[in-house]
């Protein structure tokens, strides 16, 4: 639409890419309260944008394209796929049969399990996150432990010697492991904070069995380092929209994969 010349629609979009960039993610929702316009009007635009390579579309909004090499700080991310999230969080308790030790990465899709924890109120979980942390004691969880170290503040988490050293002394039933991105050309998860990445490692060695927790974005994206070959991963759990052709070929490699 124009008016007076004015080309609305680029302009509303010039100014999304802009929000964007300066927050590193909007949801559709902002987006409409930002500029007024239906759901259906914005979701144009971000098509639009996505196809332009200005985006990358996320269930229930953008972010900057993910081939960037860093990830955003978790509360840039909670609105983003946030049916998703509650929907994986769900498999992922159903998983537990109440008496194990879980261990809770730093991330949203963790988060979400800790909102389902009063499921299986009598576990014990492990978690490096200070926000999952304080989502179990919502829940009055009383089996928890949260391991310090030198905080991370953009997942939310503790990382460093003190917290690798703590981690080695444990030993766990199942973690929930969180991502910035899952390879399967390459047959590995990885993520963007090289800190954190050492972190999981430890948690990885630590545990029985090992479970990706990720929506079907983290497909699409890219990571700065690999922290597991999907040899040492029992299985994925992630949303019912993943790609069929995707979902095959982790299954060749012998995960199991938990659609929701």
């Amino acid at each position: 639409m124009k008016f007076d010349g004015v080309d609305l629609a680029g302009a509303r979009r010039a100014r999304i890419e802009e929000l964007v960039r300066e927050r590193g993610a909007v949801s559709v929702q902002e987006l409409c309260e930002e500029f007024e316009k239906s759901e259906a009007t914005i979701r144009r635009d971000l098509l639009e944008l996505a196809n332009k390579g200005s985006v990358t579309r996320t269930h229930g909004g953008v972010m900057i394209n993910s081939h960037v090499i860093y990830d955003l700080p978790n509360d840039k991310r909670k609105s983003i796929g946030a049916d998703e999230k509650r929907r994986i969080a769900d498999a992922a308790i159903e998983m537990l049969t109440g008496d194990e030790v879980v261990f809770l990465d730093a991330g949203t899709t963790a988060l979400a399990v800790a909102e389902q924890a009063q499921r299986k109120p009598d576990c014990h979980y492990v978690t490096t996150s200070l926000g999952v942390a304080r989502r179990l004691k919502a829940q009055k969880i009383e089996n928890f432990f949260l391991v310090g170290g030198s905080y991370n503040g953009i997942n939310d988490s503790f990382v460093g010697t003190l917290a690798i050293a703590a981690i080695r002394s444990l030993s766990f039933d199942i973690s929930f492991l969180c991502c910035s991105s899952i390879n399967v050309s390459r047959k590995s998860i990885g993520l963007h904070d090289h800190a954190y990445s050492q972190t999981q490692k430890e948690a990885i060695s630590a545990s029985r069995l090992n479970y990706v927790i990720a929506d079907d974005t983290k497909f699409q994206a890219t990571a700065l380092i690999w922290t597991a070959e999907f040899r040492e991963l029992d299985g994925i759990i992630t949303n019912r929209e993943l790609d069929d052709s995707i979902a095959a070929q982790l299954k060749e490699q012998k995960m199991e994969v938990v659609l929701t």
